[in-house]
């Protein structure tokens, strides 16, 4: 049996289940998520401008909603003066309760994630590495490892390991590594001019021919380039 209670100090009402006591809900309507992410965000380093930096939004975003969050609890969150923001009683005391739910909720989803990607590899390799010598050597890694899940994606350059969600790549080293990352030689790459079989070179060699280079990689491909 669902039972409706009324308040009677207030236009506030609650459903309550006879047969579930668990259930207990209120139709009182909370602020978006993010107002209170924004204000979170603000609260902790005490300046809009810097909140904004850190969600990727705008200024102005962070301070809307702000504005909008305060106008739905009918209460002053910041005191605005000379172009710097402090926290206001009421302020304090929400961020108690916000910095304890988005951690909470941070660590939750870290361990989901975590726990969802235990036996998973994400693996990031350049495409004709990839084709010509990782893909035939999958199957008995596979073998060998059969507790793991091999997740590929072809790609080259620079890995952004925090963003992509890459567990290892493999790459040429033809750019700036990053510091901080732990990197294993393979082998070495040997890259040579190659011709018709019908063309007729001169003592001279190459010199004087016409030769094609990679666009992608224009230092590589030249006569003497190793």
């Amino acid at each position: 049996m669902l039972a409706i209670i009324e308040s009677l100090t207030g236009p506030k009402k609650a459903i309550y289940s006879a047969t579930n006591p668990l259930v207990f809900l209120t139709d009182m309507k909370l602020p978006a998520l993010t107002a209170f992410r924004y204000f979170d965000m603000a609260a902790r380093t005490e300046s809009f401008v810097r909140a904004a930096e850190l969600l990727h939004v705008t200024h102005g975003a962070v301070s809307r909603q702000v504005r909008l969050l305060e106008a739905s609890l009918g209460v002053e969150l910041f005191e605005r003066r000379n172009r710097a923001i402090f926290l206001t009683a009421a302020g304090r005391t929400l961020l108690g309760t916000t910095q304890s739910i988005f951690e909470q909720l941070e660590g939750t989803v870290s361990r989901l994630q975590q726990h969802s990607r235990e036996n998973v590899l994400v693996l990031s390799c350049e495409p004709t590495l990839a084709m010509k010598w990782l893909i035939p050597r999958l199957a008995d890694f596979q073998a060998l490892h059969a507790d793991i899940q091999v997740h590929l994606m072809t790609a080259g350059g620079p890995v952004d390991f925090v963003r992509s969600g890459v567990d290892l790549a493999l790459r040429r080293d033809d750019f700036q590594w990053e510091d901080g990352l732990h990197v294993q030689k393979i082998c070495d790459e040997w890259v040579g001019p190659v011709a018709s079989p019908n063309l007729a070179l001169p003592a001279r060699g190459f010199a004087g021919q016409r030769l094609l280079h990679s666009a992608t990689r224009p230092g590589h491909g030249r006569p003497g380039c190793d």
